[in-house]
């Protein structure tokens, strides 16, 4: 991933993982009851939350750098008003579109910008770090900083699934921009995607990502879990805005499957539509040549040997080439039993932390 960055790019996100680290544990140290950094969830809890930043910050770099190539350079030769320009230029009409872009956003927070306003209700039960911040400024500090780190987290989050959900976009309006997407593809391609396949991994990458990420927050909460587990009030009382947290982000990781699955299906649907064509078209061959051979008296068959041989040759070409596109093409779906092993793979990391937290969390939401 950081061969697509550049080194200050690359820099920036350690630089700002590392910074963020560090306040964290600044913090720890000015307020001890917010981390017991003796215990490894502690150190695990800060270092998720801090490194959440950094690598999305990365990955939606990445992603960004990575567009051109995947749609330019390395998307077959298009025929259309701008060339090979084309789907690059569609794909970058829609993630560049900013009006669309605030809007996802802004839908995409709203959900723990609701969970935050409960949690902050004045009947809710009193948090720590609310009292904190009632009584001194460096408590509103933190505050501060732990409410920005947090939607932080959330927007770069969001720019992620902006980027998945514009490219899956993209693939379904390229036609309506010009890009004659059936005509690039290449029916003989090795990969059996008709020369698709820099998108499919484009779409796996982004997914990775965006799962990768989910379960870097996910871990965030794995110190909230340990506290508060002795109160007579239940931990859900308390922890309101984690559990509903985890519910969100349990969401987002299925919709982001869901996106992906849709992107894969799409390129498959390409791909089979070049390939109807292509068939069909043998097809009307295989006609044409079979009508003119039926078309021949007895006597003319005779006579014209030579030819009618040449006709049969030429039909069996055809009806071998046509049994081969068939064969070779049976199994293209975006979603076959490679790739939902793949995405299997991928959808690790944010199901065993999600698992993880409901582990913790069942026991005590009883007390």
């Amino acid at each position: 991933m950081f061969s697509y960055l550049s080194k200050r790019q690359a820099s920036t996100a350690i630089i700002l993982t590392l910074l963020v680290f560090m306040l964290h544990y600044g913090f720890s140290l000015l307020f001890p009851g917010y981390l017991y950094l003796e215990e490894a969830s502690d150190l695990i809890a800060i270092a998720a939350q801090s490194g959440a930043i950094g690598f999305q910050l990365a990955g939606a770099r990445y992603l960004v750098a990575r567009l051109k190539r995947t749609f330019k350079d390395e998307f077959p030769a298009v025929p259309g008003r701008r060339g090979g320009d084309c789907p690059y230029m569609a794909a970058r009409s829609v993630l560049c579109n900013r009006a669309h872009y605030i809007a996802f956003i802004a839908a995409f927070l709203s959900p723990f910008i609701v969970i935050t306003l409960v949690s902050l209700q004045p009947d809710s039960a009193p948090r720590h770090l609310l009292s904190l911040a009632s009584r001194s400024i460096p408590g509103l500090t933190f505050d501060v900083f732990n409410y920005g780190t947090a939607y932080a987290n959330y927007w770069l989050l969001g720019t992620i699934a902006w980027i998945l959900l514009g490219v899956v976009v993209a693939l379904n309006g390229m036609e309506g921009a010009g890009c004659s997407v059936y005509d690039a593809v290449d029916i003989y391609s090795p990969d059996r995607i008709g020369g698709l396949s820099p998108v499919r991994r484009y779409l796996m990458s982004a997914l990775s990502i965006f799962l990768i990420s989910i379960a870097l927050l996910v871990m965030g909460y794995i110190n909230l879990l340990e506290s508060f587990i002795g109160s007579s009030q239940g931990l859900f009382h308390f922890f309101f805005d984690v559990v509903a947290e985890i519910c969100v982000f349990s969401v987002l990781s299925l919709s982001g499957v869901a996106l992906t699955v849709v992107g894969l299906n799409r390129l498959s649907a390409i791909c089979l539509k070049k390939i109807e064509d292509r068939v069909n078209a043998v097809n009307e061959r295989c006609r044409t040549f079979q009508e003119n051979l039926f078309s021949l008296s007895p006597d003319e068959l005779e006579r014209r040997g030579d030819e009618v041989g040449s006709l049969k040759l030429v039909v069996e070409a055809l009806s071998d080439e046509r049994e081969r596109l068939l064969q070779r093409y049976s199994d293209c779906s975006g979603f076959n039993a490679r790739m939902a092993l793949r995405i299997f793979v991928a959808y690790i990391p944010p199901l065993v932390t999600i698992a993880f937290q409901v582990s913790q969390l069942l026991p005590r939401l009883r007390v």
